[in-house]
């Protein structure tokens, strides 16, 4: 299993540090709120040995030992603080959609690190934008009015690629229950309409074709209906695998199951 790195806790910590009234915080107040954020597993909570940290907390701890955000001048450290700089802001800001597409669509532990890694090598060592696909944008109402026009036709056609790569028979189903919204509420409101769930974070970088991104990014989604959605992510800190929730529903739920 792979570790997290000091490099990949670049950007969550920057995200605490703006979200300070002062933009500053602590070592030991940034341990539990990347703990809470980036629920690590495995290996990273292994103890070490004659202390009572964990290997995810001395991770933390590095980035002050080893001046990790010195080296981009993203923050200071001083009297046991460390504090955003300009240039921290100004990265955040720069990509402060892919923090909360991270947070927001509740990665497993594994995904989330590759993610951050991917963030990491592509903003800072290679200087490429990356671009996402949120499907959150497409179901929030009112939001399109205020997100980036680019981000919501990117998500659009991914959505639509979905839909048509999934559809059965012209009808799309929701992937865990089988649940079809056309036959639930008629073809006038109900055709077409689906809810779609990132199984790994996808990305795409700038002077990438999208419709080559579309080919990769559609077998990593899945058509999800509303319920099993806000099944899924009802519980922040520990995301149902869908796997998991078709077994549910097989135990218990009234919809036939598709084998597709």
């Amino acid at each position: 299993m792979i570790r997290i790195s000091e490099n990949q806790l670049i950007l969550p910590s920057l995200f605490f540090m703006s979200l300070s009234p002062n933009k500053s915080i602590s070592t030991s107040e940034l341990i539990p709120k990347l703990r809470d954020l980036l629920k690590p597993s495995g290996e990273d909570l292994s103890i070490l040995s004659g202390r009572n940290d964990d290997k995810f907390s001395q991770i933390v701890r590095n980035l002050k030992a080893h001046n990790t955000f010195e080296r981009f001048n993203f923050a200071k450290y001083k009297n046991g603080i460390f504090c955003i700089t300009t240039e921290g802001e100004d990265y955040l800001k720069n990509n402060i959609d892919l923090i909360n597409y991270l947070i927001i669509n509740d990665f497993k532990w594994d995904e989330l690190k590759k993610g951050l890694d991917i963030i990491y090598k592509k903003t800072t060592e290679e200087k490429v934008k990356i671009d996402i696909f949120d499907e959150n944008i497409m179901i929030q109402e009112g939001y399109k009015k205020v997100v980036e026009t680019k981000m919501y036709e990117r998500s659009k056609k991914l959505r639509d690629y979905a839909i048509k790569y999934y559809s059965i028979n012209g009808k799309i189903y929701c992937n865990s229950c089988g649940f079809n919204f056309e036959d639930f509420y008629g073809n006038q409101i109900g055709k077409g309409f689906i809810e779609i769930h990132h199984i790994k974070p996808i990305f795409k970088y700038e002077n990438e074709e999208l419709s080559k991104i579309l080919l990769k990014a559609v077998k990593n989604v899945v058509p999800i209906c509303s319920n099993c959605h806000r099944i899924i992510h009802r519980n922040w800190n520990n995301p149902l695998d869908l796997d998991y929730l078709k077994s549910q529903i097989q135990l218990n739920g009234k919809y036939q199951l598709l084998n597709h």
